[in-house]
C-alpha cells in the first residue's frame, strides 16, 4: 500500500483536516476509501452518486454564475469541470490518494491507473458526503472545492479543437476528419500512441505523440486548425 491510513477513523481525521467537516457514519466513510481489490463493499456505488452530485451542483453554480450564457455554452462548461481530468486534478491537490485502502496494486508506477483512482476517491467521497452531510453542506464543500476552477471568466464552454475542425468541415460541405490511432512500443503503464488526423482540405496529415487518444485528437485537431487559419 501507499498509505499507512488503516482505518476509517483516521481517514476521519484527515477529512476533517482537509475539508473541515466530520464524518457522522463511519463506515460509510471507510467504503467510500475501499478499492474493490480490498473488498465487496468498496467506493463503485459510491463514486457513481457522487459523479451525479458534482455535475447537478457544478451545473447550477454555472446557471447562477453566467446567466448570459447559452445552454451549449454552459454544458459545455460543465462537462469540462467535471470530466475525469478536471477531478483528477483536483484529487491529487487534497492527495485523497493517500487515503486509499486496498490490496496488491502498484499505483507509484502506474500514472494512468493512479489519475482514474483519484478521480474515483473524489467522487466517492463526494457521494459519501451527500448522503452523511445532505445537499447543501455538499454544496458548500464543492465549491469550495473548485474554487479556483470557478473563478470567473469572461467566456465559458469554448469548444475545443477537435469541435471546431468537425464544424468546420461541415461548413464547407466537406468529409468529417478522419483520425487513425497506432499504438507505439511502451510500457503497460505508461502508454504511448501516435495520433494522425486527415482532412478532405489537406494533403497532409497532422501527427502527434501522446499518452492518451483524445489528447492526440485534439493536438492533431488543433494542428490542422492553425493551418487552415494562416492559409486563408
Amino acid at each position: 500500500m501507499i498509505n499507512k491510513l488503516k482505518d476509517a477513523d483516521q481517514i476521519k481525521l484527515k477529512i476533517k483536516k482537509l475539508f473541515n467537516y466530520t464524518f457522522k457514519n463511519k463506515a460509510l466513510l471507510l467504503e467510500a476509501f475501499s478499492h474493490k481489490s480490498l473488498s465487496k463493499k468498496n467506493y463503485e456505488r459510491l463514486e457513481f452518486l457522487g459523479d451525479a452530485v458534482i455535475r447537478v451542483v457544478i451545473s447550477n453554480l454555472l446557471f447562477k454564475k453566467y446567466p448570459a450564457s447559452n445552454e451549449g455554452e454552459l454544458s459545455r462548461e460543465t462537462q469540462i469541470l467535471v470530466s475525469k481530468k478536471s477531478i483528477s486534478k483536483l484529487s491529487n491537490e487534497h492527495q485523497l490518494v493517500d487515503l486509499l485502502l486496498y490490496k496488491n496494486l502498484k499505483i507509484k508506477s502506474n500514472t494512468p491507473l493512479k489519475t482514474s483512482i483519484s478521480a474515483n476517491l473524489m467522487e466517492s467521497f463526494i457521494g459519501a458526503l451527500f448522503i452523511d452531510a445532505g445537499y447543501l453542506k455538499t454544496e458548500l464543500i464543492i465549491k469550495d472545492i473548485y474554487k479556483n476552477l470557478l473563478k470567473k471568466k469572461n467566456k465559458i464552454g469554448e469548444k475545443d479543437s477537435k469541435t471546431k475542425l468537425q464544424e468546420y468541415m461541415q461548413s464547407i460541405n466537406k468529409p468529417l476528419p478522419i483520425y487513425k490511432t497506432k499504438r507505439l512500443p511502451s510500457s503497460p503503464h505508461q502508454p504511448k500512441f501516435e495520433i494522425t488526423c486527415k482532412v478532405d482540405i489537406d494533403p497532409k496529415l497532422a501527427v502527434h505523440v501522446c499518452s492518451t487518444v483524445q489528447e492526440g485528437q485534439q493536438k492533431t485537431s488543433k494542428i490542422l486548425l492553425k493551418k487552415i487559419k494562416n492559409e486563408k
